[in-house]
């Protein structure tokens, strides 16, 4: 198998079980900040720029680009309706291949049906309640959607993270849209359903991490385990779905290139996201932050992990080492696992 890693200076494809020298590297994309990857075709992948600088990242003229051949070419596809803004997110539906949806700064939301061939916007997503009250920290405030997901149970069902603007659902897949922040820290990063109950919903923000019980009707802070805060990416069991993962920084991403660096740790829930605990094998806490997790394909056992410091890692889901596949990197961001 492969892994396709998205960096701040383009695509790096890897062999995670051979360390070290990666089987390919590529500078166009110049920069990628998120990834999806086609239902039916997991040689289709899509990658995001932004220019976000205090991330590393300093994209080009596109802001997203397609490869039909598992990461090895790349077309620039860029949104001719947002030419100018950044690609925070990109979710291809699990039932509906050709499909995928886009979240861009100034928190826009576009699909397409052709394979990025075309787009059109969720215009409805403009309308939202409270959207004039969203925000993002770093001038000039510009809120942007952050996470796309989609409930594997009923595909039409979708949630969309909005940094900061909280977690809004759509039960039309993008026709319609209502907000769903009770109890919500609305520094939204990441949003991850339960495979096992779809009305269990799990999300990362810049204050902790948060569970709902209800799909996202209220939602309550977990505290129990954590020595930290900032909180990132997600990922629930494919087979024990009582197990969640999840990573969490000392702080935001401007304090990370100070002395300490993201001083960040993975974190492992037995009891479906109720409780964490660091988990014990790891080497300490981490200069970079683990930005996402992705599933082994080949090995259900199995995940991986890229960091903003550079590294990609290999973990086992039940207490197994952690063991560094790549370091030194440019700061990597997100990836997709080839079969």
């Amino acid at each position: 198998m492969r892994l396709c890693v998205g960096t701040s200076k383009g695509i790096v494809i890897l062999d995670p079980d051979r360390r070290g020298t990666p089987v390919m590297v590529l500078a166009d994309p110049s920069s990628i900040w998120c990834m999806a990857q086609d239902c039916g075709d997991p040689g289709l992948i899509y990658a995001g720029a932004t220019g976000f600088a205090s991330m590393g990242n300093a994209r080009g003229k596109g802001s997203l680009a397609r490869s039909k051949d598992g990461g090895k070419t790349w077309t620039d596809i860029t949104l001719s309706l947002a030419r100018d803004e950044d690609v925070w997110a990109a979710a291809a539906p699990p039932d509906s291949p050709n499909e995928v949806f886009v979240g861009t700064s100034h928190a826009r939301l576009f699909r397409s049906r052709d394979a990025g061939r075309s787009f059109v916007e969720c215009k409805r997503f403009l309308e939202v309640p409270g959207r004039d009250k969203w925000t993002f920290p770093p001038p000039p405030h510009i809120p942007h959607v952050r996470s796309i997901v989609f409930d594997r149970s009923n595909p039409g069902t979708m949630y969309v993270g909005v940094e900061e603007g909280g977690v809004i659902r759509s039960r039309d897949r993008g026709e319609s849209f209502e907000v769903l922040n009770r109890g919500l820290y609305c520094d939204v990063h990441t949003i991850a359903i339960d495979p096992a109950d779809s009305r269990r919903l799990y999300a990362t923000t810049g204050g902790g991490f948060y569970l709902s019980e209800d799909s996202g009707g209220s939602w309550r802070r977990v505290t129990q385990g954590f020595n930290r805060s900032y909180t990132i990416p997600i990922l629930v069991d494919s087979e024990q779905t009582e197990v969640v993962y999840t990573a969490a920084a000392a702080g935001p991403p401007p304090m990370w290139m100070a002395g300490g660096g993201a001083d960040a740790l993975i974190f492992r829930s037995s009891d479906r996201g109720n409780t964490f605990e660091p988990i014990s094998d790891q080497a300490g806490p981490a200069r970079g932050m683990m930005m996402r997790f992705a599933r082994d394909p080949g090995d259900a056992g199995r995940f991986f992990g890229v960091m903003s410091d550079g590294t990609v890692f290999a973990a086992r889901n039940h207490g197994g080492t952690v063991s560094q596949i790549a370091e030194k990197l440019p700061p990597a961001y997100d990836m997709v696992a080839l079969a």
